[in-house]
């Protein structure tokens, strides 16, 4: 395991704490794909990205936290509305919580929409493996917020598309329906979210809301199947609190489906 032990200094009190770093994953081949664009395992245990400081619950990407910081972010930070996230119960939720304290952190220094709403969706994976189910909806609520706002605003960095299919993910996993084909009737034939595209509408027909994996990145899913020419390789949801993949599982998982009903599609 390649980890090891930071010891930062917050910027708005002055506090010193120790941070468990884990760059492990970094360097790994990813041999899993979400419909989200998640890339497993590399995408995986993130949360060691972000620290908190435990003394005022200032959040900060880690690598980030020797920077000056403006005077209207120190204020943010001091507010109730800031200190109000990390007022939780489950211990669970509470370790989840630095994710949403991000979102509001780098709202406040001005990061792009289509950022911050692509945070918000990485936010949510890391509530989910902590099993954090309260969080990674506020989570996935903020991620459609943001790419909303950046969509009106013309603020996709050159590739609305891609915001497109994310609102509609995103709202399928919310169990807003009627939000998710809409956002894929936008989306129109584009030939890189086709196939992804008509997945994602047969889930939201069926109104199923988890998330899936695959083998198979999510614009070759139905192109790159070895076992399913022409069809949509089966799909495995992620459940809570799962931190740990393998190869050998996800082989295994994509054997046990041979005989599913997604053959039919």
């Amino acid at each position: 395991m390649n980890s090891s032990v930071k010891v930062l200094a917050c910027p708005i009190c002055q506090h010193h704490f120790s941070h468990f770093w884990n760059s492990e994953g970094k360097t790994v081949s990813a041999f899993g794909y979400g419909l989200d664009f998640r890339l497993l395992p590399r995408d995986s245990n993130r949360v060691s990205e972000i620290a908190s400081c435990p003394n005022c619950f200032f959040t900060y990407r880690t690598q980030d936290f020797q920077n000056r910081v403006p005077e209207n972010l120190k204020l943010a930070v001091r507010s109730s509305a800031y200190q109000s996230i990390f007022v939780v119960e489950s211990s669970d939720e509470r370790r989840a919580r630095p994710q949403l304290a991000l979102l509001n952190t780098l709202e406040a220094r001005g990061l792009n929409p289509r950022d911050l709403g692509i945070l918000g969706l990485k936010g949510s994976w890391v509530a989910r493996e902590l099993g954090a189910l309260r969080t990674e909806s506020e989570l996935l609520e903020r991620a459609d917020h943001y790419l909303d706002d950046a969509l009106r605003r013309g603020l996709t960095k050159g590739d609305p598309a891609m915001v497109m299919y994310l609102l509609g993910e995103i709202n399928r996993r919310k169990e807003s329906f009627l939000r998710a084909r809409e956002m894929l009737t936008f989306l129109g034939n584009n030939p890189r979210y086709r196939y992804p595209a008509l997945l994602l509408t047969v889930l939201i027909e069926e109104q199923d809301s988890t998330p899936y994996w695959s083998q198979h990145s999510p614009e070759r899913m139905e192109q790159s199947s070895p076992k399913f020419k022409g069809l949509f390789p089966p799909l495995r949801s992620i459940p809570p609190k799962k931190t740990e993949f393998s190869p050998d599982e996800l082989k295994e998982g994509l054997e046990q489906s041979d005989g599913d009903d997604l053959r039919r599609f």
